[in-house]
């Protein structure tokens, strides 16, 4: 996880710098590696069954990823900046995508609003 807070620190570093391009991909290598760190936990858990040559993904695996990804704000935190990155290159599209996405790994006692702000601001720009 500490070469993860290397790269989101890099990603946050070249936003600031006015690095968009180079920081949203930053942070989705880091979404990605996240995504495979969930889909392992996912299968050391059960969520997925390998009989030979066949594999199984089970209903559970889904609910074992989304627990693994909601455990804290990171990933929420992530997918939010990559919707700020977006809105700010003018893909208010891809921005309320993934302010979207942000929002649905919210952990449910969590007060991070930011990706509801942001969502707000993106259906302001889209009607007028």
């Amino acid at each position: 996880m500490l070469d993860l807070q290397k790269k989101v620190s890099n990603a946050w570093e070249l936003k600031k710098q006015g690095k968009l391009i180079e920081a949203l991909r930053v942070y989705d290598e880091v979404y990605s590696a996240l995504m495979q760190e969930a889909l392992d936990y996912a299968h050391a858990r059960g969520g997925v069954i390998d009989s030979g040559t066949t594999r199984t993904i089970l209903p559970k695996n889904f609910e074992l990823v989304r627990e693994y990804l909601r455990q804290g704000e990171d990933v929420a935190k992530i997918i939010n900046n990559m919707g700020t990155i977006c809105a700010e290159l003018g893909d208010y599209k891809k921005a309320e995508q993934y302010f979207k996405e942000a929002i649905s790994f919210i952990p449910d006692k969590s007060n991070y609003r930011d990706p509801y702000l942001g969502l707000e601001e993106i259906r302001k720009l889209k009607n007028g």
